[in-house]
C-alpha cells in the first residue's frame, strides 16, 4: 500500500548537514533524506503525546531513580514518565489536602472567636445593665 507524501526543500547550515550525514553513518539509514524523515516522525509523534502536557527537565538524585526504575519493574508505572506524574499528583493532593483542612481549622478559630468576642460584649453589656439597675 502507498501513501502519498509531499516534497520538503530545506535549507540547512553545512555544520548541520554534516552531522546529519554522521546520524545517517551511525544508524545505517540510507540517505540523509531518511534521518531527517526519521526526526520528523519522531518528533511530530512525540509532540502528539504531549498536547496536553509540559515536557519538564529535572535532576533527580540517582538513589531516588533506581528506587522508580525498581517501582517501574515491578509493574507500579510503565515508565519514569508516568512514574513522575503519579508522584507529583499524589504530592499535590497531599498538599491541598493540608491548605484545605489548614483553612477550615482557620475559619473554625475564627468562628471561635467572632463567638468568644460576642459573649464578651454580651456579658459587658449585661454587666453594664446591672450597674445601672
Amino acid at each position: 500500500m502507498t501513501t502519498k507524501s509531499a516534497r520538503l526543500n530545506i535549507r540547512l547550515p553545512e555544520k548541520d548537514l554534516q552531522e546529519l550525514e554522521a546520524i545517517r553513518e551511525r544508524t545505517g539509514l540510507q540517505s540523509v533524506s531518511d534521518v531527517v524523515r526519521e526526526a520528523i516522525q519522531t518528533y511530530v509523534r512525540d509532540e502528539a503525546s504531549t498536547w496536553n502536557a509540559d515536557v519538564v527537565r529535572a535532576t533527580i538524585p540517582s538513589a531516588i531513580i533506581e528506587d522508580v526504575e525498581m517501582f517501574i519493574a515491578s509493574g507500579d508505572a510503565t515508565d519514569i514518565s508516568q512514574a513522575a506524574t503519579l508522584a507529583l499528583a499524589g504530592w499535590i493532593e497531599e498538599r491541598k489536602k493540608y491548605y484545605l483542612e489548614g483553612k477550615e481549622l482557620l475559619r473554625q478559630k475564627v468562628a471561635e472567636a467572632v463567638e468568644e468576642r460576642g459573649m464578651r460584649k454580651g456579658m459587658a453589656r449585661t454587666a453594664s445593665r446591672m450597674r445601672v439597675q
